[in-house]
């Protein structure tokens, strides 16, 4: 399987659209951009959007899409927001942002339905009978085989008295795939805001949310590398 050079990982390209493209005649200085269009990691300052200013402030609609410290946008996670600029306090512009992914579409694999109110029969009925089950009880965990480029196994694990409560959701990569594995935590960086890193045992682990406030999330990502790479989703609740 062809290798992906990480080195390009960590390069920034963000594509700009100017206002005045569709003009003829070539323009004589910087222009302003209507639309940016960026990676998860690049940065975007504020004056090569709109040049010529000296001070700008900038919020965004989406904090998952990108953070903003003085006149620089940190690109987050994939998807499409807005960026509303004002340049020297009364020149306002708002600019399209949109976030692609950062890794080709061979190192991708489909991301679980996170329908935490599913039993074992509703998730039977959309995926069919388990590949496999694991465990002493075997009803506490399906495994299924994912036919994504990236291969994992997927395990769905349910509690409760009759193990009919789904609530843990964990996607492998075995440690023989390297080639995917090494990258999954970029993937999964790309799509989810970051919460920090903690610990589950002595295993360091990378925490992800599915909203980019945590009251507005209803599912923790823990991305770690234990018998190979793994992504877990749980439930998630908050509480103040």
């Amino acid at each position: 399987m062809k290798k992906i050079v990480l080195a390009l990982m960590a390069v920034a390209t963000i594509a700009m659209v100017g206002c005045n493209k569709n003009q003829k005649e070539e323009p004589t200085g910087p222009q302003e951009i209507n639309e940016v269009q960026a990676r998860y990691n690049d940065t975007i300052v504020m004056k090569q959007v709109m040049p010529g200013y000296t001070t700008y402030t900038v919020t965004i609609d989406n904090e998952a899409n990108g953070f903003i410290e003085k006149d620089t946008v940190f690109v987050g996670c994939i998807g499409e927001t807005t960026l509303h600029i004002t340049a020297d306090e009364t020149h306002k512009k708002d600019v399209k942002l949109t976030v692609v992914p950062r890794l080709p579409e061979s190192y991708m694999f489909t991301i679980p339905n996170l329908d935490w109110s599913r039993d074992r029969a509703a998730l039977v009925k959309e995926l069919g009978n388990p590949d496999n089950r694991v465990g002493n009880l075997p009803d506490s965990c399906y495994v299924y085989y994912s036919k994504d480029a990236a291969e994992p196994y997927i395990y769905y694990y349910f509690n409760g008295d009759d193990f009919n409560t789904l609530n843990e959701i964990l996607v492998n990569i075995p440690s023989t795939d390297k080639d995917h594995g090494e990258v999954l935590k970029l993937f999964v960086a790309e799509r989810y805001p970051y919460f920090g890193k903690g610990t589950m045992g002595t295993t360091p682990v990378w925490i992800y949310l599915n909203a980019p406030k945590r009251a507005d999330a209803n599912t923790q990502i823990l991305y770690y590398v234990q018998n190979g790479w793994n992504v877990s989703f749980t439930p998630h609740s908050y509480s103040k």
